[in-house]
């Protein structure tokens, strides 16, 4: 995917009022991502290869200490995502993306 398709994804929704941000990346990479936030948070990611599974953590302010999200995907298309925030995770292997979006707390 460009940065152009990227950067439209991470537009999406982010009329809705409960949306505090979104962040999109390659699967795999940490060469090209795309996000927008509300709140001005400014996100990060780190791909490692951990021999049977790949482990994507997404940090904030480019502090790998304040993690907000963290996502390993497993050869087998097992994926285990934990996220420290409220929102929810996509993971879209045919598109090879990851897209994270924030919500407001309630």
């Amino acid at each position: 995917m460009t940065t152009l398709e990227l950067d439209e994804i991470a537009n999406q929704r982010m009329s809705d009022p409960n949306v505090l941000g979104r962040f999109v990346c390659h699967l795999r990479s940490n060469d090209r991502l795309a996000q927008r936030h509300h709140d001005d948070q400014n996100l990060s990611v780190a791909w490692q290869d951990a021999e049977d599974f790949w482990r994507c953590t997404i940090f904030a302010d480019g502090n790998p200490a304040h993690r907000v999200a963290q996502v390993d995907l497993h050869e087998n298309n097992t994926v285990r995502a934990d996220l420290f925030e409220p929102g929810r995770i996509t993971v879209s292997p045919e598109e090879g993306i990851l897209c994270l979006t924030r919500y407001k707390p309630r």
